[in-house]
């Protein structure tokens, strides 16, 4: 038998902002992939935290790129650690303003929801 008192529940939505030419490639999963390689410098660090195989963020790497045109990282060999992953130039002005354009619309968003939905 169901409960006749009405749950409090709360409204919500999700978006998933992607950039792109022809195929959606470049989202928040790339993203967050690309800011972990800046903060560890490493790709394979990154795929640990993520529980992401690496040869799938090659993958994904590789498909935003020929999308996009330009390289996002680029692997460096060797070393007494291993070699190392940094973004490229072009790939840490993409994602800055990935990022600040995500942050940006997510605020929008919000006025929007409230005014819709809540307000």
């Amino acid at each position: 038998m169901k409960d006749t008192k009405k749950e409090e529940r709360t409204l919500k939505y999700h978006l998933k902002l992607r950039i792109y030419y022809e195929e959606r490639n470049f989202g928040p999963g790339v993203a967050s992939l690309m800011k972990l390689v800046r903060e560890r410098g490493s790709l394979s660090a990154a795929c640990q935290e993520l529980n992401m195989a690496y040869s799938k963020a090659w993958k994904i790497i590789n498909k935003a790129e020929e999308d996009l045109g330009f390289s996002l990282m680029e692997g460096r060999r060797g070393g007494e650690n291993g070699g190392t992953t940094v973004l490229t130039e072009e790939g840490e002005t993409f994602l800055d303003r990935y990022l600040a354009f995500t942050e940006e619309a997510e605020a929008a968003l919000e006025e929007l929801f409230y005014k819709y939905f809540t307000g």
